[in-house]
Order: C-alpha cells, then sequence, then structure tokens
C-alpha cells in the first residue's frame, strides 16, 4: 500500500494579507510588533518571510478585518466538524484488544443518552406539556364548547329537531 506523505503549506506575507484583508505591510508590522507571540510561527525562506498554516490561524486571531473574523470562524467550524467527525468515527469503530485506531491508546466508550428518552433530559415532557395545556383548555370553558359540539354533531347527524343543548347541560341532573 502506498504511503501518503503531507507537505506543510506555508504562506507568504502576500498570501497571507490577501486571506485576511489588509496589506502585506501589516503583516510585516504585526511580525515586529507581536514577535513574541509570533515566534515559531514563521521562517525566513532565503530572502522571504513564511508562514506556516498555524501562523495563519494566530494572525487571523490578532485581526478584526472582516475578512479575518470570517477566516476565524470558518476555521473553528471545520476544526469542530473534524473533531466530531472523527469522535464518531472512533465510537462506531471496534477492535478486538479495545485500542483506538486513530491513536493506538484505549477507548473509553460511552452511550449517548435519548434526550426524550426513560431518564433523558425531556423525558415526560409531552405528557406534562399535554397535562398543562389541557388543564389551561379546562380553565379557558373547552369542556363545555366539546360538549355542545358533539351534542350538535349528534343532533344532526340523527336529524332530531331543536333541541335546547345548553339547557340540558347547565341542569346535568
Amino acid at each position: 500500500m502506498p504511503e501518503t506523505i503531507t507537505v506543510p503549506k506555508f504562506y507568504s506575507n502576500r498570501e497571507i494579507a490577501e486571506k485576511l484583508g489588509c496589506t502585506p505591510e501589516y503583516i510585516r508590522k504585526l511580525k515586529s510588533t507581536k514577535s513574541e507571540e509570533l515566534a515559531g510561527f514563521w521562517r525566513n525562506d532565503g530572502t522571504d518571510t513564511v508562514w506556516s498554516e498555524e501562523g495563519l490561524h494566530k494572525l487571523a486571531s490578532m485581526m478584526s478585518t472582516p475578512q479575518a473574523k470570517e477566516f476565524c470562524k470558518n476555521a473553528l467550524a471545520l476544526r469542530t466538524s473534524e473533531i466530531v467527525a472523527s469522535d464518531r468515527a472512533e465510537m462506531s469503530y471496534s477492535t478486538t484488544e479495545g485500542d483506538s485506531p486513530r491513536t493506538g491508546h484505549e477507548v473509553n466508550s460511552y452511550e449517548l443518552k435519548n434526550p426524550v428518552g426513560e431518564g433523558g433530559r425531556y423525558a415526560g415532557l409531552t405528557k406534562r406539556l399535554g397535562g398543562a395545556i389541557a388543564d389551561q383548555m379546562i380553565e379557558n370553558g373547552a369542556i363545555d364548547e366539546i360538549d355542545n359540539a358533539v351534542i350538535d354533531g349528534l343532533i344532526r347527524g340523527l336529524s332530531i329537531g331543536n333541541i335546547d343543548v345548553k339547557s340540558l347541560l347547565n341542569n346535568k341532573n
């Protein structure tokens, strides 16, 4: 099976400036004024400065341009989705040794509870909500309206003449 080799990507000041919506001069200024924070994120490649992928992310986090903010937001979303996908793959992949395919370390698996199932966060919510709605309807006279509708339907269905249903319901004796 062929081996995959990943070559790290490096960016020039110009490329970073284009991605983050600033000038190459601003990148150079940040490099000199924030040298301690940016140490290790760049190197000189002959006469030019090149930035690592991590350096691009670090610079983006230091800027307030719309492009830098969008870059940070997209980078966070991508990292989050990669982590979730990796964890899902690890949870669904089992080996006989109990090792993680990603790290070779033992996997501690856990089961996600169904939020509406027994013991879940929303267990019994529909029953409680239905009861609260029914109580409110009863307080607002829904039972009387339902009684009237049922009796009116019966009278129409049986083709019975006019009967004073309200007086019959009010007497209830």
